[in-house]
């Protein structure tokens, strides 16, 4: 199963808990961290490649899926692609977080394909 670890994520930037905060550009988003959590321990369902393909399109002007497709996922998952969503959209994700997000999406669709 492809992890954090695996698209190398979590050695280059650092997982917010309580001790930090987004003041520091590479911290990602609870919201971010809880959806990767979520991908890694759903393994390949259409589930996970729901989150993957929201996450991917909402970091990438070339990538297109409707968040409306959310309306699958279990509640708590939900609640975290809207924060996610809203996040990105009020623009609290940085440029650098974006491409770190972007990544590790696209690090888990390219793994996807061997499955």
């Amino acid at each position: 199963m492809l992890s954090l670890h695996d698209c190398g994520i979590l050695d280059d930037f650092d997982i917010p808990d309580e001790s930090t905060s987004m003041r520091d550009p590479m911290n990602l988003p609870e919201s971010v961290v809880a959806l990767m959590a979520y991908v890694d321990g759903a393994g390949w369902t259409e589930h996970a490649e729901l989150v993957v393909q929201i996450m991917m399109s909402s970091v990438h002007p070339d990538m297109e899926s409707s968040v409306a497709t959310a309306a699958f996922l279990p509640r708590a998952v939900r609640r975290n692609v809207a924060d996610f969503l809203s996040a990105v959209l009020l623009e609290d994700v940085s440029d650098e977080q974006r491409h770190a997000i972007f990544s590790w999406t696209q690090c888990w669709a390219l793994a996807s394909l061997d499955q």
